[in-house]
């Protein structure tokens, strides 16, 4: 995981929310003949000298053995080389045999899984994305919540993952739509476990640029929720209305003209909060409409 997005705090808080879902389904999911997974651990390790990123995740599996998984939208033969050292410093720490899967992005269809030193031979395993449809996966999930269907582990699993399945949008693209279908969840539990995933695992195959505009859609719902409660209870409801603005700014950018932005600093509270209630879906129209 690239270390300069996230903060420790964050990154507790996403791992926490993804071990809800990667206790159990993981491995079934990838059809790996693998331990359970029983924890998420840390993966920030003492190698000196071998590169500036972290690995991505490190599992803890049920014989006490660990699962490490990097994740791939790209591939080099020098990606196996580094693998190697994060499994060596690891292994240095943990003194713990270590599974290493390398899941590739819907790009590819094979790539190179041994690193043949001479007497020395390091393997991985892989999963290759693309054997899954991302587009008819969207399509069944979005019907089921809208037909308030109750969604399976395997549900949760795959739109997480969308992004990495094979599309005709790009990752970032596909990630943003995952993230707004999560966002629909009516399970809570649910839908922060797949949001915290999504962002925890966004942050390895979504480029750095990008991360931000989908950390800011996060933060627009479960925390931008919660910062709307935080305004009720302190009275700030010209802070709530100036937040709703510079939220529904980013998402129309100048269609949202300073008329309209005077419109939400005169609107009364029962219309504040309908706007609040509904950042993500309110459409233009319907502000303006609303706003009349």
């Amino acid at each position: 995981m690239k270390g300069t997005n996230i903060t420790h705090n964050r990154q507790d808080i996403i791992f926490k929310k993804m071990s809800v879902l990667f206790k159990n389904e993981t491995l079934k999911y990838y059809e790996l003949n693998l331990p359970k997974i029983i924890s998420v651990k840390p993966t920030e390790l003492p190698v000196i000298n071998v590169s500036d990123r972290n690995m991505d995740f490190v599992f803890e599996l049920e014989d006490n053995s660990l699962l490490h998984l990097e994740f791939q939208t790209t591939w080099k033969k020098a990606d196996l080389l580094r693998f190697a050292q994060y499994d060596i410093a690891l292994f240095q720490k943990e003194r713990r045999k270590i599974n290493t899967v390398v899941i590739y992005s819907g790009k590819y269809e094979s790539a190179e899984s041994e690193l043949d030193m001479g007497l020395n031979k390091y393997k991985v395993l892989q999963v290759f994305m693309i054997k899954y449809d991302g587009i008819k996966r969207y399509k069944e999930i979005k019907r089921k919540i809208e037909k308030e269907e109750a969604l399976t582990d395997k549900d949760l699993m795959d739109l997480v993952f969308l992004p990495l399945m094979r599309n005709e949008k790009s990752e970032e693209e596909v990630t943003k739509e995952a993230l707004e279908l999560a966002i629909t969840i009516p399970d809570e539990d649910k839908k922060e476990a797949v949001i915290g995933s999504l962002l925890g695992f966004s942050d390895n195959y979504v480029r750095e640029e990008y991360i931000n505009k989908l950390k800011e859609v996060i933060r627009m719902t479960k925390i931008g929720a919660s910062l709307f409660e935080e305004g009720v209870e302190k009275g700030k409801r010209e802070g709530e209305k100036e937040f709703a603005i510079r939220i529904l700014s980013k998402r129309f950018g100048n269609q949202l003209t300073e008329e309209i932005k005077d419109k939400i600093r005169k609107a009364d509270e029962k219309t504040i909060d309908y706007i609040g209630d509904n950042l993500l879906e309110i459409t233009i129209e319907d502000l303006k409409e609303l706003l009349k």
